[in-house]
C-alpha cells in the first residue's frame, strides 16, 4: 500500500514540480491507497483576527487523521466588517505553504489542508477582532493525481456512482479560489475516525504545454 506520508520531514516543502514518477508507484497497474481513518469534524477552532490583520490559531490544527490532509468548513461568528472573503493559510501534505480565500459567508471549502495556521480577512476589516471558526471538512486529499479503480469505506466495496473524485483543477497558475492540482476523493461513509479509507488509484503524471503539473499538480499558490 503507497504510505509516503510516513517519509516526509515536517517543516520541509517536499514538492516537486513538473514529477514524473515515484519508485513506490507502480505504473502497471492500480496503486492501493489508505486515506486514513479520517475523525468527525469535531469540535470548530476559533481564528480571532485583528483589523486589517491576521490571526493565528493558538496551536496549528494538523488533519493528521488523513495522510494527505482534506478540506476545511470555515464559519464566521464575529463578522469582518469590510472584508468580502477570508484566507485562510498553511500548509499542505508536502509541506507546500498554500492559501484560500472563501466568501465570509463560510462554508466547505475546495483545497485540502495539512495544516491550518490562521486567518485574514481580505482585502482588509475594520472589525476590532473578527473571528471565525475552522473544522475538518467530508473531502479527502489524495497523494497525487489520479484515476479511481475501486474504493472500500469501512471493509466495503463502495458503488462508485456515489463515491467519486472530485478531479484535480489544471489552472496554471493556481489561484487563492482554485480547487486542489491534486483532487479529492468524496466518501459516503460516516467519518467517525474508526473507519478506514481506501482505494486503488492510477496515477497521472502528465504536465501541461508549460511542463508544469505532473504527479504532484499545479504549484499551490501562495501570498
Amino acid at each position: 500500500m503507497f504510505k509516503d506520508r510516513q517519509g516526509f520531514m515536517q517543516g520541509v516543502n517536499m514538492y516537486v514540480p513538473g514529477m514524473q514518477y515515484a519508485s513506490s508507484l507502480n505504473a502497471n497497474e492500480g496503486n492501493i491507497v489508505s486515506l486514513g481513518r479520517p475523525l468527525a469534524a469535531g469540535t470548530p477552532q476559533a481564528i480571532d483576527i485583528p483589523a486589517n490583520g491576521q490571526g493565528y490559531l493558538a496551536s496549528p490544527l494538523v488533519l493528521s487523521d488523513t495522510p494527505y490532509g482534506r478540506n476545511v468548513v470555515l464559519a464566521v461568528t464575529v463578522a469582518l466588517t469590510g472584508s468580502t472573503s477570508v484566507r485562510i493559510f498553511g500548509e499542505d501534505y508536502l509541506g507546500q505553504p498554500m492559501v484560500e480565500d472563501i466568501v465570509v459567508a463560510g462554508g466547505a471549502m475546495k483545497k485540502p489542508f495539512y495544516r491550518i495556521l490562521g486567518a485574514r480577512g481580505m482585502p482588509g476589516h475594520t472589525t476590532a477582532v473578527a473571528q471565525v471558526t475552522v473544522a475538518r471538512g467530508a473531502n479527502l486529499s489524495l497523494p497525487w493525481k489520479g484515476s479511481i479503480e475501486w474504493a472500500k469505506e469501512a471493509n466495503v466495496f463502495i458503488d462508485l456512482a456515489f463515491a467519486k473524485i472530485v478531479p484535480a483543477d489544471l489552472t496554471d497558475p493556481a489561484t487563492a479560489t482554485t480547487g486542489d492540482p491534486r483532487g479529492l476523493y468524496t466518501p459516503t461513509t460516516t467519518l467517525n475516525g474508526t473507519n478506514i479509507i481506501s482505494a486503488v488509484f492510477d496515477f497521472l503524471n502528465d504536465v501541461n504545454t508549460s511542463n508544469n503539473g505532473g504527479l504532484h499538480g499545479i504549484r499551490q499558490y501562495t501570498a
